[in-house]
């Protein structure tokens, strides 16, 4: 199969993620697209393959001395937008304008800048009505032909590792990761954007859930005596501070994002999202949530807010920058390939983000995906066939 051919092949597996699931991964479909994956990397001559209860998939491809390199990408998609009967369509020669998904449904440049630059490139759209997938089929089929290509071109390479993870898009797959069989001194997941863009940074990561209690009281008789826990909910959330959320902030500034807010009158749960890329910025975003709490519970005079604080994952940057041979090792491939290259900080967290604090130090690399979690994804082709390459010549001897 040619890079194109997995990848729709592999977009076709419906794979959303879902609704966590005790001793086994979100959803089904992720188990139907992993025993797919352990067929081909079987027929590809790969080893040690296996998964567990959650779908993870475990490889190698022997190779010479003794360096081991993984390579990681995950199998389910966003749900946030549909996965399923995914219609993606090859445009071979993108000529520049507005794209027609489906009637009335355009992809147009003015919208999503970065078509700007795709002007003669081969792009894989969707049909307006679904995400397409490339987040991270690509990484997956960009994984997949650099095995294949370096199998047939019996070039010299280092021992390869590839790890198939699930559930990377609500945070839980990485969790049953077991490291124990994992040999590698180092990795890479393959799920980023711009096939120029390696990441070495992230945020890092709190989640907060919020309880509000109140009194409800018929509205007929609630002077003086109703609490609505709605009206105190809104009361939080612009109490916080309104232009630090993520339609106000850029590159590295952090935000708070209420995700969601379900209640009544008597009881309002508020789910948010923290992000910073310093410790020392989230500490401060996690005190003024709680210190927002104590000035509305002391207004009541009782315990009407409760703010829980989660751990989500940590910037990886500190865990790189004691490994400095992992991203040189990219860097180097790039330059040998003559291919410019530029460090972007991740809004968001990866797979690796988490496994470099378990010991696999591990950043992040292009796949040529845009618009990722929405109707209007789109893969660049040319960028997705750029990392097959930079890939190979980081593996070989």
């Amino acid at each position: 199969m040619t890079l194109v051919e997995r990848f729709l092949k592999y977009v076709s597996f419906p794979t959303t993620s879902g609704e966590d699931r005790e001793g086994k991964c979100s959803t089904d479909g992720q188990y139907v697209l992993a025993e797919e994956l352990k067929k081909e990397l079987s027929e590809l001559g790969l080893t040690d393959i296996s998964s567990n209860e959650y779908g993870i998939v475990y490889s190698t491809l022997k190779g010479e001395g003794n360096l081991t390199i993984a390579l990681l990408a995950h199998m389910d998609t966003s749900p946030s937008a549909s996965g399923e009967n995914i219609k993606p369509r090859i445009i071979e020669n993108y000529d520049g304008t507005d794209i027609e998904l489906s009637q009335n449904i355009y992809l147009k440049p003015q919208e999503f800048e970065t078509l700007k630059d795709k002007k003669g490139h081969k792009l894989i759209v969707t049909d307006g009505k679904t995400l397409l997938g490339g987040d991270d089929k690509a990484g997956i089929a960009i994984i997949m032909t650099v095995l294949d290509e370096l199998i047939k071109e019996n070039k010299k390479h280092v021992n390869i590792e590839v790890i198939f993870t699930t559930d990377e898009e609500i945070g839980t797959g990485v969790h049953h990761v077991e490291m124990d069989k994992i040999h590698a001194a180092y990795g890479y997941t393959v799920d980023g954007g711009s096939s120029k863009y390696i990441n070495k940074s992230n945020f890092n990561a709190i989640n907060m859930e919020v309880t509000i209690k109140g009194r409800s009281v018929h509205p007929g008789s609630a002077k003086n005596k109703m609490i609505n826990a709605n009206t105190y909910a809104m009361i939080y959330d612009h109490s916080l501070p309104q232009f630090e959320r993520p339609e106000y902030t850029e590159k590295r500034e952090g935000f708070f994002h209420l995700c969601e807010m379900k209640g009544s009158e008597e009881e309002v749960h508020l789910s948010y999202i923290l992000r910073d890329f310093s410790k020392s910025d989230l500490d401060h975003r996690c005190y003024i949530a709680k210190k927002t709490a104590e000035e509305i519970n002391h207004s009541l005079g009782y315990e009407a807010v409760e703010v829980t604080l989660i751990p989500c994952y940590n910037n990886m940057e500190d865990i790189l920058e004691k490994n400095p041979q992992v991203i040189k090792r990219i860097t180097d491939a790039y330059k040998s390939l003559n291919l410019d290259y530029e460090f972007e900080d991740i809004r968001g967290g990866t797979d690796g983000a988490q496994l470099s604090f378990r010991g696999l130090p591990c950043p992040n690399l292009g796949t040529g995906d845009y618009n990722c979690h929405g109707r209007f994804e789109y893969v660049d082709v040319n960028e997705m066939e750029t990392m097959v390459k930079v890939l190979k010549q980081m593996l070989i001897k």
